[in-house]
């Protein structure tokens, strides 16, 4: 056995309880400083956002919520405006179907109220000529004769003798709810109602 001559590392005690002290010092003490100073700093940065979202509120809060009740109040304003419009289209859609007849184009001065006019039953129907005289009578027609004619007729119409007689004869036809007015020499009279079967004054309603 070769014999060495003893140095420094020879001289180990015998007893020591020391054992890889040095690892104690090197990659486990540095993991562990690493970890605490990594949950340090994610403390530092959370309280930090916290306390920049808490001073946004703090100064902005107000102004957002001003601007909110602005916006709320400004759409129920404009919803409660709209709202006369929309009373004013259905209120002018409805007029049409409860607006009256046209008015009448005929000039009632030129009407000779007092003229003889014969009112017959053409439509073989008892009251056909009484109710035309008291349609007539209503409407100013003063000299009015009701009869019934000498045959059955399925129009109604107004007959007149000569110009001078045909706004009046306009105006009988207008007052029955008549549409054939025309000109004759063969009537009765100068001015001539036919009640017919077509029911102008609605009695068979």
């Amino acid at each position: 056995m070769t014999n060495y001559p003893r140095d420094e590392f020879d001289r180990v005690p015998e007893f020591n309880t020391r054992v890889g002290s040095h690892h104690a010092h090197g990659w486990a003490q540095s993991a562990a400083s690493k970890s605490t100073g990594g949950k340090l700093l994610w403390v530092v940065l959370t309280a930090v956002i916290v306390l920049v979202i808490g001073a946004a509120s703090f100064i902005f809060g107000p102004q957002l919520k001003e601007s909110l009740a602005g916006s709320s109040t400004n759409e129920s304003t404009q919803s409660q405006e709209a709202s006369p419009s929309e009373s004013v289209e259905s209120s002018l859609e409805a007029s049409p179907s409860e607006s009256a007849s046209p008015s009448s184009t005929i000039d009632d001065a030129e009407v000779l109220f007092g003229q003889k006019i014969g009112v017959y039953n053409g439509a073989s129907v008892a009251g056909v000529a009484s109710a035309g005289e008291e349609a007539m009578t209503e409407a100013g027609f003063t000299n009015i004769v009701a009869d019934n004619w000498t045959k059955p007729a399925g129009v109604s119409a107004v007959y007149y003798t000569s110009e001078a007689y045909r706004v009046t004869a306009e105006k009988a036809a207008e007052v029955l709810n008549i549409e054939e007015v025309l000109q004759t020499s063969n009537i009765p009279n100068r001015v001539t109602v036919v009640l017919g079967t077509d029911d102008p004054l609605g009695l068979n309603e």
